[in-house]
């Protein structure tokens, strides 16, 4: 799933034993222009090897690895720390890497106890945060080394919020935090940042086979319904159905020209004003036996289309356009056009053909 509790390399390891070895000895983590000079001297880039440690995290989230810095992403302020979070206490070959890890799984194990006081209080917010010197009495060591659990608290965010300057937390990201070991937790914390994998990107063989799909969509709901549903375009507009897409304008013309003919499907009604958003409740009207849940999952998918469409006047990052590339199997952001307009389609025909097949099947039998 994810490269991030993987062996690391010789740069990468070289940079985890750095930062470890100046931590564990003074509390605090090295500067970047410390680490920079010794991995300088080893014959590395300290900026190249920081951001070749594996992430989880989406555009949607902050990136979550073993080593962490203060700047922009790809370029370490030279006065700022590099610290290690959880996942680089993973890999530090050190029994007082193990302590520090064991007092801050039982921390989060206190928060997770904590938050139960919510279940009896379900107008005032009680106070759910936990001291982490008291946290930590249990086990064996960990009160020698408070303050650096505190500086990697600090820092651990999908697994809680540390308040530095009272020494008190509560859960981060997670909805529960009861790890036995390190693995469990960022196993868990793995589970949910790394984006769910994209469904396959669909190769689209036969150039007509979306305007097909239409056309056998539109005679079955007449054939069944006693009315046409799809809206007409002018031939040089659904011509662009059967063309591929050699670049992104190609790619939104194609766009435009599908999501229009799913906004103008013949349904009753203006609400919502999308006939695609009517359709589910027509048909059920019209047809009591279909079955809602494949008409509920084809239209969906349909309208995923038109929320990749808008990303081209709102091209900023939304957790609805990144489901809808997700859906219709495409990468964000896009870089081949010809392959994206491609699983579009077969995703669309798809999607036609079982609405097709489902009011096909709910027709009504003669008497």
């Amino acid at each position: 799933m994810t490269g991030l509790i993987d062996p690391l390399d010789e740069a990468q390891q070289l940079m985890v034993d750095i930062v470890w070895s100046t931590f564990v000895e003074h509390q605090r983590f090295p500067k970047f222009f410390y680490v920079n000079h010794l991995i300088r001297r080893k014959g590395h880039d300290a900026a190249s090897v920081l951001n070749s440690f594996p992430t989880v995290g989406t555009v949607l989230t902050p990136r979550y690895r073993a080593i962490a810095w203060w700047g922009p992403e790809h370029n370490p302020d030279a006065d700022g720390p590099v610290s290690l979070t959880l996942a680089g206490l993973h890999h530090v070959n050190d029994p007082v890497a193990d302590v520090i890890s064991g007092g801050l799984l039982a921390f989060m194990g206190k928060m997770a106890q904590a938050q139960d006081a919510i279940l009896d209080s379900p107008f005032i917010m009680p106070d759910v945060s936990v001291r982490l010197d008291d946290a930590v009495k249990l086990v064996d060591g960990a009160q020698d080394y408070v303050p650096h659990m505190a500086a990697i608290a600090e820092r651990e965010w999908p697994g809680m919020r540390f308040e530095k300057q009272n020494g008190t937390g509560s859960l981060g990201m997670l909805t529960s935090a009861d790890f036995s070991t390190l693995g469990d937790y960022l196993g868990a914390v793995i589970a949910a940042l790394a984006p769910p994998a994209p469904v396959d990107l669909l190769p689209f063989a036969e150039p007509r086979a979306l305007l097909r799909a239409l056309n056998y969509l539109d005679l079955t709901s007449e054939l069944v319904l006693g009315s046409p549903l799809v809206a007409r375009p002018p031939m040089d507009r659904s011509s662009l159905l059967a063309l591929d897409a050699d670049d992104e304008s190609a790619f939104q013309a194609g766009l435009v020209v599908l999501t229009e003919i799913l906004r103008d499907l013949h349904v009753p009604g203006r609400n919502p004003p999308s006939g695609l958003g009517r359709l589910k409740n027509h048909l059920v009207e019209r047809l009591p036996a279909i079955d809602q849940a494949a008409i509920d999952q084809a239209a969906e998918l349909l309208d995923q289309i038109r929320i990749v469409r808008n990303s081209a006047v709102h091209p900023k990052p939304s957790p609805k356009l990144i489901a809808a590339h997700q859906a219709l199997g495409l990468p964000f952001p896009i870089r081949d056009f010809t392959a994206a307009w491609d699983s579009v389609r077969a995703h669309a025909e798809r999607a036609l053909n079982r609405l097709q097949e489902e009011i096909q099947a709910a027709r009504p039998s003669e008497s």
